[in-house]
Order: structure tokens, then sequence, then C-alpha cells
């Protein structure tokens, strides 16, 4: 079982937070050092991070989460005093899921936890087709226009050029190609791709609709393949069929 990282060098946070979900039963694993972090995220895999950031500062949490965000195939949770509620925007810029302040409901934290689980496992690739589908589509490509999705290797690539996406822009751009065609509104983006209104705006939408166009810029100059519908939200172009790669 992969183990939920917590980062924090508070003794008291990690007995009551272990205390919490082990009665659920994760297996919580505790690093003192935001470094160590780093390192065991490229030897190992881990289910989720909860990240105390009283013990970091910005610079260091934005550089070190910035970094490992695509490695962590889960959700990412920062803790943080109240006094840093402000600056959650930042955290939510580089696709961290949840920003939660003190004083911490614990309770409320494993919910919380479980939700977003339910998140990433509902939209990971093997669920996110129908059941008929997904034993084949697990070691598939779709290829659509010169964009070709790897269920495999969780990967998308354009013009054979790795677009390296989170886990989170995988899930949206997935969701929009499922829905190519269809003009989606940025409620509707939020529901779908994170399930959830709460913890997130339309902005976040915005933000990640933003990183998807700069990568696939990044592979093609000339197509714009995700359009903005004035005063509604966006559409995928269905010029393309899909077309099916063993």
């Amino acid at each position: 079982m992969q183990p939920l990282v917590l980062l924090s060098n508070k003794l008291p946070l990690f007995i009551e937070i272990n205390s919490y979900f082990n009665s659920q039963g994760w297996f919580i694993r505790n690093v003192t050092d935001p470094k160590d972090v780093e390192k065991l995220v490229e030897k190992e895999d881990i289910a989720g991070l909860l990240w105390d950031f009283s013990i970091t500062d910005m610079s260091q949490s934005l550089k070190i989460l910035k970094s490992i965000r695509s490695k962590i195939s889960g959700p990412i949770i920062i803790l943080a005093p109240a006094r840093e509620k402000k600056r959650r925007s930042l955290f939510y810029n580089i696709n961290i899921d949840s920003f939660i302040t003190k004083p911490f409901d614990y309770t409320e934290l494993v919910a919380k936890v479980k939700q977003l689980f339910w998140v990433y496992d509902k939209f990971s690739i093997n669920k996110e087709v129908s059941k008929g589908s997904r034993a084949t589509l697990k070691n598939e490509t779709i290829k659509y226009n010169d964009i070709v999705i790897d269920f495999k290797h969780y990967r998308v690539t354009h013009n054979g050029y790795d677009l390296r996406l989170t886990p989170k822009e995988f899930s949206l751009f997935w969701y929009l190609v499922q829905h190519r065609g269809k003009v989606m509104s940025r409620d509707q983006l939020l529901e779908g791709v994170w399930g959830y209104d709460a913890a997130g705006s339309t902005r976040t939408v915005d933000i990640h609709i933003s990183h998807l166009r700069d990568k696939l810029a990044e592979s093609s100059k000339s197509e714009d393949f995700i359009k903005t519908v004035r005063g509604f939200g966006y559409v995928l172009d269905n010029d393309y069929p899909l077309v099916s790669e063993k």
C-alpha cells in the first residue's frame, strides 16, 4: 500500500494526523525535511502529500511542490497557519489540490482527503472509460489529429513531443476530449474534473486551460485546439475523429 506522506517536524501534529488516518486504514509516513520529500518521490510512489507550510518558507514550498507535482499521482494538501490564507492562490496556480488553514478539524481533514482520492480515482485513466472498454484502453493509445493519448504511460504527446502534463492537466484534457465539440462552462469543467466546487474556483479552470494551451503551443504554433466561447467557457475542436491504436 502506498503511504500518505506528511511533511512536518511537529510531533503533536503527526500524532493527531496519524491517529485519525490510521483509524481509516491509511498509513502515514512522516518526513521532517522538505528536501527529503523530493528524494522520496524520486525513489518511491506515494499516495498523496500533506505539506505543513508552517515549517517552510514560501519560496522553498513553491519551488519543491512545483518540481514534484507531476511525480505524485494523488492529491497534495497544504496545511497552513490562518494568516497565510490570502496566499493560497499561489499554490492553486501550481496545481495543488487544497489549502487548509488552522485550527484543523481532523475529522473534516480525513473526509477531505477521502473526497480528493475519490476524485482522483474517478478520473483515473482506468475509470474514465466505460466498463466494457477499460481493459482494452488501459494498454492502448488514442489518437486525436496529431495528439496521442497514451493510457499505459499516462502521457500525452503532440507531433511526437511529450507535453509533460500533470495528473490534473491530463484529466482535464481527457475530459475535454470526451466532450469534444460541446461547449463546456467553467462550472461544468470544475465539477467534472475536480468533482467539487468548494476547494477551487472558475479561475482554477482558466489557469489549467492556459497551461494546456501553452504546452500545446510549444509543439504547434498554428493550431488552437481549445477555443474560448466568450461569456460561457471552452470547447475542444470536433474536426478530428478519435482513432484507437494498440
